[in-house]
């Protein structure tokens, strides 16, 4: 008695594995593209979102290149000024106030804790400048990292 057989061979793989062995440089490097672009992008929102009043707060903000750590790629940044992670969470303060600067008093400047020149920046992304800025210009570009993640991935399969 004799059985249908039916018998499926995938011959080189060895030298597919030699290839996916060459891709992991390539993988890591497109990666590290990627992860600079976007932490790009975050530094831009960020500094979009940022409340402006002298503008200090906005011109401290940077971000780094990504870094290796481990399995891991990091890219670290914000702003270095004592007062930047107070801007960040303090909540807003209801109602209508008067700014003081060098001895100068701006009659109703502060309007629900944001100030005249807040009010004057533009939106980005839909998001108006204010409190949690850097929380919210990460939320806004959720997207792009998963966009450009896959960009990094497909380019390394391609063998760019």
């Amino acid at each position: 008695m004799a059985k249908d057989m039916f018998s499926l061979v995938w011959s080189g793989l060895s030298e597919f594995e030699d290839d996916l062995k060459g891709m992991e440089k390539e993988l890591f490097k497109n990666i590290e593209k990627a992860m600079s672009d976007y932490s790009m992008l975050i530094e831009e929102g960020t500094r979009a979102l940022v409340h402006r009043d002298h503008g200090d707060l906005e011109a401290s903000i940077n971000f780094g290149r990504p870094k290796r750590e481990g399995d891991s790629f990091v890219i670290e940044g914000g702003s270095n000024l004592k007062y930047a992670l107070r801007r960040h969470e303090e909540p807003y303060r209801p109602g209508t106030h008067d700014k003081y600067d060098a001895g100068v008093k701006f009659v109703k400047y502060y309007l629900n804790g944001r100030g005249r020149r807040t009010f004057g920046k533009p939106s980005w992304r839909g998001e108006k400048p204010g409190r949690k800025f850097l929380e919210r210009a990460i939320v806004a570009t959720e997207k792009d990292f998963d966009a450009v993640m896959v960009e990094a991935l497909e380019k390394t399969l391609e063998g760019k």
